[in-house]
């Protein structure tokens, strides 16, 4: 069954308003039986976490269902053209994973006891350009939604090291990481 519900809702607006705004509801419950991807069928190439620095901080799901969705309708491709609400994506518990027709491939995912966010691309030769695009859009969208959702977290981004991309990664705080430091 599908995850992501198509529904037409009024809001309300003044009685001269005609206008109907469509929204997309997540349906967190449908997925709770979806399996998370054992592999990718393309080599990591690139790996960012944001991580939690303080212990007692988690990711909450309010976020992590917003991120989802978000992600889901802006670059899930269409199944078909008749239905551009019905995406070609897996969704799982704590993540998502999509193709799209650049050659780019992409996995979100909240690991580590919901302390990190994980974005893991790869991309078919030749498409580096559009995967370094989409890197900082899906990065920007991830600290919004934070932002907007879970202000209060004293969070680090990190660059994980290319030589320990093995997907799956549940502690990436194990591996060799490269803070980032804005200026």
């Amino acid at each position: 069954s599908d995850v992501l519900i198509y529904s037409n809702l009024q809001s309300k607006q003044p009685k001269n308003s005609t206008e109907v705004k469509e929204k997309l509801l997540f349906i967190p419950a449908l997925i709770r039986n979806v399996q998370r991807p054992c592999e990718i069928s393309r080599t990591i190439q690139f790996g960012w976490c944001l991580q939690c620095s303080n212990p007692h901080h988690f990711f909450f799901p309010r976020f992590l269902h917003r991120l989802l969705l978000h992600l889901a309708y802006q670059y899930a491709l269409p199944k078909t053209a008749d239905n551009p609400h019905n995406r070609q994506c897996t969704i799982w518990t704590n993540g998502i994973l999509w193709s799209d027709n650049d050659g780019v491939q992409t996995l979100v995912e909240i690991v580590d006891n919901s302390q990190c966010v994980l974005l893991l691309m790869s991309c078919e030769q030749g498409f580096e350009h559009n995967m370094i695009k989409l890197r900082k859009e899906v990065i920007k969208i991830i600290l919004s939604r934070q932002k907007d959702t879970c202000p209060r977290l004293e969070l680090q981004e990190f660059i994980i090291d290319p030589s320990q991309l093995d997907y799956p990664i549940d502690k990436p705080s194990s591996l060799t990481l490269y803070i980032i430091e804005h200026i």
